[in-house]
């Protein structure tokens, strides 16, 4: 909380110095903001660093800093500062007008101006009236202002220097040259380089200028004589003269709160190196300062400084003088005295030497959770020195400011691997799957986070690839966590060579983290060869790690460096080509060099991809190498054949590496129950049995039955970067009385089988997480030294796509074929329109611009629930009725009626919201549509809640009238939906284009069946061939009515049948004739994922009828 006099000394800041803002914004003016019990307005919540990441001069750099500090500029749009952009006039009239306090001056002069190109209207008007009115800045004389001129140096330069008082007779000479000479003898042209004084100003120098005009005297009329005005230098600044601002140099801050909790939030410590000017404060004494407005001084912190105070000696700015080098380092050693007890010096990395204590020095160490201040000669305990970071400033060679973190809470650092809202995930010093929580209130009271240079950032600031230092410290009776962090710490490029103790990146050595505690312990870099699957130590008299190296030996790396610029963990960026894989053999060749695998693209989805062998021994018997029940690899061998479940990984030629192939036993596949549901971290509790047999009654799909009780259970993580392959189809087959096949056998007789792999694809753990749970079976993979994390999973059976997120209302918009498969649009119940993929293309029974009930599959697909044939297990229903009240919340209904079967519905109210979806065919509407008499479908939850409607117009509103008073179901005529055709059906030859007349009542859907005249070549007959039907929608119509959607096609061999279910976009009548195109019709035999005849409709007649 501030209170009111620091407010209106913050305000007091900002009156004088927010001339500044009006240069720092674009096009139009930048409104001067002033400060308010608002934390987010304060320069403390600029992002300092962003703000100057684009300023590479040192000088700019302060005086941008320092202008900050006192609120007085923020950046551009960006953030950054942009120092190159330039400055207007218009914008320094403001500066002048604003910094003489005369605001309000400016908005009464706001209107007619005496310069014919400053219309009234413009937003600078008023100011350039006041400032041409004082004397400040003047015209040209052709009569105008040139508002949008850009600001040359010598303008800007002659207006500062008026600022401070002088005035044209002041000075002798002509201008420009008299106001240069007088800004040149003020030092406001110091570190500001330019040759010519009619060039245009840029941003950066002009805060260098108006930085140094802050610290320029001011001038004051003296006396009025007949020769002239006479002034008088005072010998008050700028800022001491407005603002009462004293400014002490030699000072070291030498203590905040956080490691000293003896100083309240809004303290500091100071020790004053020399006596001040004004006598006040003596060499040597320490003092506590208030600062103003939560200022961050963690910047200059054991620095030698400048600072600033207002008349309540509180800090409003501090700044480096750079008399001192200050390190953010690490200890890499201690040098004993002679004594043997007490410590003379620190090898410190960065500062690169070894560095005693001056005798005068302040230092902070970590004892337990607390920081305590030791003097410089008892320095001893070497455990609390030897391999931590922390800063130390260092002056004569001798440190005079430390604070050496323990840094224990990361072992002593953390790469991170993820930060999930402040749950960081990464790699420690001797651990490679690490977390820590950073959230508040949770494992900590506070949390700290500043970078190594002391800006203050955010839990959320910390990045992918940072390197943090955190330890626990007691803060007033609350445990927080300090974090430190590295950031801008990649080095990215070619891996040429490695040593033990460094690398070799793009032709330049550097170190890597490797470096021992007083008690021995080791730490040293990770790497990973394989885009982090697999993490390792750096130590490179390993037999693994050099071969891993060769391997890496060229690659593209990028490598994560620790505070001092050692790496801490590469990891090779080919990710294509290194990573481990996972799939499913489906061909193995016969030449025995290759294989057929489905496994997961580089693009993330699933496909069948031929790889070569390295090594064609490992396609041998017991070629390759066994995987146990965890997916982990052992030294037991296997053999690889059509059907293995494998863990491969490629070399750089993109062939399976030698050795790198692993291969599954049948029998490690663990199975789960519907009972249990998705985590949103973890796989269902699996059960692992002793043996399993056939049993086609699986319920998984996958014709498994267990033998015994479970020998074990486990609970497997997973994170979003999970792996999961669906194997749907990929089932077990009982071969008693058969030749058996060359697959994987997991029982007697009992062997795998899959017809093909068109139903295999990958699956999304960000759609399984949390889902229902199913009875499945699935084979897990671990990381090789840690089986509580799967890193990949493969579901066989029915897959994991039968488990399902929970139902939902929708409304179809739209629907189409493409490449065999239906997509739908639709727009669900408080969400936004999607497009998916159907599970069955076949499941719009109303067709589309109807309601649904649905819900997605963990690998994206959407599924239809169909209120006849399946049950909703979240309690929706689909409804039709007339209205008979609607307002903002409620439903009235004169007449419900159940989709599914037409019985009646008691229940006539229903709840509403600006959230339930309303459509009127493809016509998006709201609820405030919805009129009394209308005739609705609606999909309703739990009995009360609507959350999707259609309301009807035309022929189908009409239609749904007529159902509603005669009790006819929502779907066909007496409860249809379904395929059966009718007894009588026509011949229709798989030909030419045909019509057949309609029978029966008008309805939107019709069935048709369809005598398909084929003669089928050997290769496309027998039990192992597939036959598809696709239809074209856009071929079938009846009277030039479309089709909206086909749904159910089949085919029947035995009888040479087709039949399928056509629901048109408007009623058709009897008599009506329904068109077949030619080709509209294709039936494709297929073997496995091979065609074997595909044929087209071309001419015959048409058997149809109403169902």
């Amino acid at each position: 909380m501030y209170n009111l006099k620091r407010m209106k000394k913050v305000l007091a800041i900002l009156t004088v110095f927010v001339f500044v803002a009006g240069i720092m914004g674009t096009g139009a003016p930048a409104v001067a903001k002033a400060a308010s019990d608002d934390k987010s307005s304060s320069s403390s919540s600029i992002d300092v660093v962003k703000l100057t990441s684009d300023i590479t001069d040192k000088d700019t750099k302060d005086a941008v800093l320092r202008l900050v500090a006192f609120g007085i500029v923020n950046g551009m749009d960006d953030g950054k500062y942009h120092p190159g952009d330039n400055v207007t006039r218009e914008q320094f009239a403001k500066i002048l007008v604003t910094s003489l306090k005369m605001d309000s001056a400016a908005k009464a002069a706001t209107g007619r101006s005496s310069f014919k190109d400053v219309e009234a209207s413009r937003w600078s008007a008023g100011y350039i009236n006041v400032a041409v009115g004082q004397g400040l800045i003047k015209g040209y004389p052709d009569g105008t202002f040139q508002p949008a001129k850009e600001v040359t140096y010598a303008e800007a330069i002659t207006m500062l220097v008026r600022a401070l008082g002088y005035k044209d007779s002041f000075l002798t000479g002509t201008w420009p040259g008299n106001y240069l000479a007088k800004a040149a003898e003020k030092e406001i042209t110091k570190k500001v380089k330019f040759s010519d004084a009619t060039g245009i100003a840029n941003r950066g120098d002009v805060a260098i200028l108006v930085n140094n005009t802050l610290d320029a005297k001011v001038v004051k009329v003296d006396t009025y004589e007949s020769s002239g005005t006479k002034y008088l230098e005072s010998d008050k600044t700028l800022l001491e003269d407005k603002l009462n601002i004293t400014k002490y140099k030699d000072v070291r801050i030498i203590a905040n709160r956080r490691i000293d909790d003896g100083l309240n939030e809004d303290e500091i410590r100071v020790k004053f190196l020399k006596d001040t000017e004004d006598n006040k404060y003596d060499e040597g004494e320490e003092k506590d300062f208030d600062i103003v407005y939560d200022v961050n001084l963690e910047n200059v912190l054991g620095e030698e400084s400048t600072i600033y105070l207002n008349d309540d000696d509180e800090i409003v700015y501090a700044e480096k003088e750079y008399d001192d080098n200050s390190y953010f380092d690490y200890i890499e050693g201690v040098v004993m005295n002679s004594d043997g007890k007490t410590v003379d010096k620190l090898s410190l990395v960065k500062a690169d030497d070894d560095y005693a204590f001056d005798k005068d020095a302040v230092i902070y160490m970590m004892d337990g959770n607390d920081y305590k201040t030791v003097e410089y000669n008892k320095v001893t305990d070497t455990s609390k020195l030897l391999g931590k970071v922390g800063k130390f400033v260092i002056k004569n060679r001798k440190i005079v400011w430390a604070e050496i973190m323990s840094s224990g809470e990361t072992q002593p650092w953390m790469i991170v691997t993820k930060n999930d809202s402040g749950m960081l995930y990464g790699i420690v010093g001797d651990d490679d799957e690490y977390d820590i929580d950073l959230k508040k209130g949770e494992d900590y009271d506070g949390v700290i986070v500043l970078d190594t240079d002391g800006n203050k950032l955010k839990v959320d600031d910390i990045e992918k690839g940072n390197l943090v230092y955190i330890q626990k410290q007691d803060i007033g009776g609350d445990d927080y966590a300090v974090v430190r962090v590295v950031k801008n710490n990649t080095v990215e490029g070619k891996l040429n060579s490695v040593k033990d103790d460094r690398i070799n990146v793009n032709g330049k050595e550097i170190k890597v983290t490797k470096y021992s505690d007083s008690s021995g312990k080791v730490y040293e870099a990770y790497y990973s060869v394989n885009d982090g699957e697999d993490i390792s130590q750096y130590l490179l008299s390993d037999s693994d790690v050099a071969s891993d190296m060769e391997d890496a030996d060229e690659e593209n790396i990028i490598a994560y460096t620790d505070a001092v610029g050692r790496i801490a963990y590469f990891v090779t960026k080919a990710e294509a080509t290194s990573g481990y894989k996972y799939g499913i053999v489906t061909k193995k060749y016969a030449d025995g060099d290759k294989l057929k695998i489905f496994t997961i693209a580089n693009d993330g989805t699933g496909d069948e991809i031929t790889y070569n062998m390295e090594e064609d021994d490992n396609l041998k018997l017991d070629g390759a190498y066994a995987l146990n029940e965890y997916g982990q690899k052992t030294k037991s061998k296997a053999t690889v054949l059509e059907g293995s479940i494998v863990k491969f990984k490629l070399n750089k030629d993109g062939e399976i590496a030698e050795d790198e192939i692993y291969v599954m036993d049948p029998k490690n596949v663990w199975k789960i129950s519907a009972s249990d549901d998705f985590g949103k971290d973890y796989l269902p509790k699996a059960y692992r049995y002793s043996g399993y047999k056939y049993d086609s009654s699986d319920k998984a799909g996958a014709n498994l039955g267990t033998v015994g009780s479970a020998t074990e259970s486990y609970t497997f993580s997973v994170d979003d970067n999970i792996v999961l392959i669906d194997a749907e189809g990929y089932v077990f087959k009982d071969y008693t009385g058969q030749s058996t096949p060359s697959t994987p056998k997991v029982a007697d007789n009992v062997y795998a089988y899959w017809k093909d792999t068109d139903d295999f694809s990958e699956a999304s753990w960000s759609q399984l997480k949390s889902a229902n749970g199913i009875d499945g079976y699935f084979y897990v993979f671990c990381d090789d030294t840690k089986k509580v994390n799967a890193k990949a999973a493969i579901f066989i059976g029915k897959g994991s796509g039968a488990a399902s997120n929970d139902e939902m209302g929708i409304y179809v918009i739209d629907t189409w074929l493409k490449s065999g498969d239906r997509y739908v649009k639709y727009e669900p119940y408080d969400g936004k329109v999607e497009e998916r993929k159907l599970d069955d293309k076949n499941a719009l029974y109303n067709g589309d611009e109807h309601p649904y009930i649905a819900k997605v599959k963990s690998n994206g697909d959407l599924t239809i629930i169909n209120p006849k044939t399946d049950v909703s297990k979240d309690d929706f229903k689909v409804l039709y009725g007339k209205v008979k009240d609607r307002d903002a919340t409620s439903l009235t209904m004169e007449k419900v009626r159940n989709m599914a079967d037409g019985s009646s519905v008691s229940k006539t109210q229903y709840n509403i919201s600006s959230k339930t979806v309303v459509y009127e065919e493809d016509s998006k509407k709201s609820t405030s549509n919805i009129r009394s008499g209308d005739m609705i479908i609606f999909v309703v939850e739990k009995d009360s809640n609507v959350r999707a409607i259609e309301r009807l117009i035309d022929n189908e509103k009409t239609d749904f009238a007529d159902r509603l008073e005669n009790g006819k179901p929502g779907i066909g005529e007496s409860g249809g939906g379904g395929t059966t055709p009718p007894a009588s059906g026509i011949k229709f030859d798989i030909g030419s284009s045909s019509t057949a007349t309609i029978t029966g009542d008008y309805s939107r859907s019709v069935a048709v069946s369809v005598y398909a005249d084929i003669s089928w070549d050997s290769s496309a007959k027998g039990s192992e061939i597939n036959y598809e039907v696709t239809i074209d929608e856009n071929g079938i119509k009846a009277s030039n009515i479309s089709a909206r959607s086909v749904a159910n096609a089949s085919y029947d061999k035995s009888t040479n049948t087709i039949t399928f279910n056509a629901v048109f976009k408007e009623d058709v009548y009897p008599g009506d004739k329904l068109q077949i195109s030619a080709d509209a019709i294709t039936i494709t035999a297929k073997s496995g994922t091979e065609t074997k005849q595909t044929a087209t409709s071309k001419s015959g007649s048409i058997g149809i009828s109403k169902r």
